[in-house]
């Protein structure tokens, strides 16, 4: 490194402050600019070293001087002593070298005054760390300013060391180790803002926001700290990003809307207004309890291209904490709201709310008010609960919709992954979306879970489009498409189900995925479906609820499988079509359920018609594991098992018709009047024999099984052929078929019906001699039954019946059917020969006659049929 001479000079004395020299005195040498102290000093030789510099002694020919000495690669000095009253002195001196050569450079540039350069300087330094140029203000001890030899730069206060610094680090990268504060920075065309530059609080934001604005859009990055809003709303521009750092709140500090897109007056309709936002970080304070009157914190109209994402918006008043109002392609995520105030008339608030420009009471910012709706919204990850703050509460809903407009539904809207809390009503109310997608939802202590409702006709308003004066609209409207998966609803339920979806005659929702609800502990119901068609709702866990568990009303064409239901204050699972268009046609299906510890019915079905319980198990409740009641038309009960009810396993009302059941165990009330199948089969054969029994016949055996005859039978016996009969079946007429033996002179013969328990319910008249001939079938009509005279009897259960045959004659005929069993017919239930030397028929009236136990002699298995 180079040396560098100082001291020597006429100048270089020390003086006391009367002007004597001061003779042999110590003198400290620091490096000008940092202060070091420097111990290395060589005499003027360059080799010798100094031990301690002091002033020359009384005997010198120049006493207090400072002698000439010199110092390796330092180009500025200061010199320190303590003078007499112990305060430390300083003076600068630069090195002889540093200063002749720098003026060598610059004297035919500069003058001592100052000049105009109009080449270039060049300062060729050994060391990287090598001071080319100093600054200091009148007094300073220190150099403010400084650049080294290796391009770096470096600032301080005047009074100590330099702070600040900024040098390049690595190819293309400029850096500063410090904080870099800056008006406006422009990256390829995009400005960005720092609002400090402008002032503080609400005034140096929008001074920023309206930088932007003027720029054609731009990123204002807010600092960290308070930022109060007092003159409101805040107005965001187009194409303009809006950035709160960690630690950044913007405070409500006056009344109205925290932010808006926009001024007010402009008419920029559909979604061409300020759009190409993104709003992110840091904290939103409304400050319900400072500002009690209803208020958004920020809202959103006719726009498109909206990003809202990584900020906590607390302590709404009355109205909103984000309105999209209409606005295509939205985008919520990563979104607290914590904390609302009821300024008394807004219990039904929403922390997001998508609406529809469809007046100045809806959207207060700007018009024009067209019922441009929302579209294309995305919701994800946010959260809605208390903050904590004194005089304030939960939000009643966390996202949902409260008005409409005829034929304007919002569409296209995904809600992910919501957690709500201590919501007071539904925490989704999703009123009139269409083709919405609702999933990932948690709820704990809500009054009510998800909502889906088309437009409600009680409201003339929402049938009212905007700018009209009257409805028009007479009822509701449709909604297709809804979407709700993974619902999970910890305690509440006082305001709603879990989930619920509602519609009304002249609307219904239609086109409905449910799947994946688990709820415990909630007030009303899991699942409540009104005026629902086409849907399918599976994987549903209802543990305790205070209603019934899953409860519709005026479904249709509907699937319900894998229903879990454990605890109900009401019913297990209900289908209701009573009053309603599902009346006549329900077409709804509940399989693969259990319900248990219901204070009702298990599952209960009202009215409606092709209704299917399919391989459910009931049990452990109070009332019926299985209600059928009031006029429902082809229900399906089969593999249903019930126990440990309180009234019977499967009950079935006397208004219900055409019941199929089969395959199911428990006890079974059926007082239905009409046709009963309990075989899978129906007619208690098989999918061939079936086909080929002819219409309205109800037969002993198939005609396919015949072909064998019969001589076993015994005169003046009469046999029993089991048959099995629906219930609500009408017989008329028995018939029974002859073979290739005529009878020979009878003089008694007659046909009856019995029950399983061989009572006599019908027969019919003594056909005393009357012949039959051989190949011939003889129908006879019914002429007393139980009831007395009458020619038909109407079953009143369903299974096994049997139709009697007594034939008195000197030769038998020889029956058509399955032929006979000589032994073994007898075993229970049995059937064959019972009362034996009969000739003219019994009274049946009241159930007069029961035929003899079965004697097991002839087990008579005749082709015979009832119509």
């Amino acid at each position: 490194m180079a040396l560098y001479t100082y001291g020597g000079t006429p100048a270089d004395v020390l003086t006391d402050p009367a002007g004597n020299v001061v003779p042999d005195y110590p003198v400290i040498v620091r490096a000008a600019g940092t202060g070091e102290q420097i111990t290395a000093l060589l005499e003027e030789d360059g080799t010798t070293p100094i031990a301690q510099l002091r002033t020359n002694a009384t005997g010198s020919s120049a006493p207090g001087r400072i002698r000439p000495f010199k110092i390796d690669g330092v180009t500025a000095i200061e010199y320190e002593y303590n003078a007499p009253d112990g305060q430390a002195v300083r003076w600068y001196q630069g090195a002889r070298e540093a200063a002749s050569g720098a003026l060598d450079q610059i004297e035919s540039k500069l003058d001592k005054a100052g000049g105009t350069l109009t080449g270039k300087a060049q300062w060729g330094m050994p060391n990287s760390s090598d001071v080319i140029l100093g600054g200091f203000k009148t007094g300073d001890g220190f150099d403010r300013f400084r650049v080294a030899a290796d391009g770096s730069m470096q600032w301080g206060p005047g009074d100590g060391s330099r702070d600040t610094f900024l040098s390049r680090s690595a190819a293309g990268v400029l850096e500063t180790p410090g904080t870099l504060q800056a008006g406006q920075v422009s990256l390829t065309g995009m400005r960005i803002y720092n609002p400090r530059i402008f002032g503080t609080g609400g005034a140096a934001l929008q001074a920023a926001l309206n930088a932007a604005r003027d720029a054609g859009g731009g990123w204002i990055i807010v600092p960290s700290g308070t930022w109060d809003a007092s003159t409101l709303p805040l107005r965001i521009y187009g194409n303009t990003r809006l950035t709160l750092m960690e630690g950044a709140t913007i405070r409500r500090a006056g009344a109205g809307t925290m932010l808006l897109n926009g001024d007010a007056g402009q008419a920029l309709g559909g979604y061409t207004g300020h759009g190409n936002i993104i709003i992110e970080g840091g904290v939103w304070d409304a400050r319900a309890t400072a500002y009690p009157t209803s208020a958004m914190c920020m809202s959103i109209g006719h726009a498109e291209n909206i990003v809202i994402r990584d900020t906590l918006i607390k302590d709404v008043c009355g109205y909103h904490g984000i309105e999209l109002n209409a606005v295509r392609h939205g985008v919520i995520r990563n979104v607290r709201g914590h904390g609302y105030l009821d300024p008394g008339d807004r219990p039904f608030s929403e922390f997001i709310q998508p609406d529809l420009a469809k007046g100045s009471a809806y959207f207060g910012g700007f018009g024009p008010y067209d019922d441009t709706p929302c579209t294309d919204l995305l919701i994800e990850g946010c959260a809605t609960g208390p903050s904590g703050t004194a005089g304030t509460i939960a939000w009643p809903r966390a996202i949902g919709s409260h008005s409409a407009s005829p034929g304007k539904p919002h569409r296209d809207i995904r809600i992910r992954d919501l957690y709500a809390e201590a919501c007071s009503q539904f925490a989704i109310g999703a009123y009139t979306w269409e083709s919405a997608v609702i999933s990932g939802v948690q709820l704990r202590n809500c009054g009510g879970g998800v909502n889906v409702r088309t437009l409600d006709s009680s409201k003339s308003s929402h049938r009212t489009p905007a700018g009209g004066g009257s409805p028009t609209i007479a009822g509701s409207q449709p909604l297709a498409g809804i979407v709700i998966d993974d619902v999970t609803m910890t305690g509440g339920g006082a305001y709603g189900a879990a989930v619920e979806l509602i519609g009304e005659d002249t609307g219904y929702v239609q086109d409905v995925a449910v799947g994946r609800v688990t709820v415990r502990g909630v007030g009303q119901q899991a699942v409540r479906m009104e005026r629902v068609e086409d849907y399918a709702l599976a994987g549903v866990i209802a543990h305790t609820t205070g209603a019934t568990a899953i409860s519709t009303l005026g479904t249709r064409r509907g699937l319900m499988d894998d229903l879990d239901v454990n605890g109900s204050g009401g019913a297990g699972v209900t289908v209701d079509s009573r009053s309603t268009p599902a009346a006549t046609a329900t077409d709804v299906t509940i399989s693969n359920c259990r319900v248990t510890g219901a204070a009702a019915n298990g599952l209960h079905v009202w009215d409606g018609a092709d209704v299917v319980l399919d391989d459910c198990e009931v049990y452990d409740l109070t009332g019926y594991g299985v209600q059928i009641s009031t006029n429902t038309a082809r229900p399906v009960i089969r593999n249903v098992r019930t126990r440990g009810t309180t009234l019977a396993g499967i009950n079935i009302t006397s208004s219900v018709t055409d019941v199929t059941r089969h395959g199911n165990s428990g006890t079974v009330a059926d007082a239905s009047t009409t046709s009963t199948r309990s075989s899978p089969f129906d007619s208690g054969f098989g999918a061939l024999e079936d086909a080929m029994r002819p219409a309205g016949r109800y037969e002993t055996t198939s005609r396919l099984r015949c072909g064998a005859t019969t001589t076993a039978m015994v005169s003046g016996t009469l046999y029993l052929v089991p048959i099995w009969l629906p219930k609500g079946a009408v017989v008329s007429n028995i018939s029974f078929m002859n073979g290739a033996t005529a009878a020979a002179s009878p003089t008694n013969w007659w046909f009856s019906l019995h029950n399983s328990a061989r009572v006599a319910l019908a027969r019919t008249a003594d056909q005393t001699t009357t012949a039959w001939a051989a190949n011939t079938v003889k129908t006879l009509a019914i002429a007393q039954t139980t009831a007395g005279s009458a020619s038909s009897y109407t079953t009143t259960y369903e299974g096994l019946h049997y139709l009697g045959i007594m034939i008195k004659a000197t030769t038998l005929p020889n029956l058509v059917g399955e032929g006979s069993m000589s032994t073994g017919a007898g075993a229970s239930p049995g059937w064959g020969d019972t009362n034996t030397g009969m000739s003219t028929p019994p009274t049946v009236t009241a159930g007069a006659f029961t035929a003899a136990a079965f004697g097991g002699n002839v087990g008579l298995l005749a082709y015979g049929y009832a119509a």
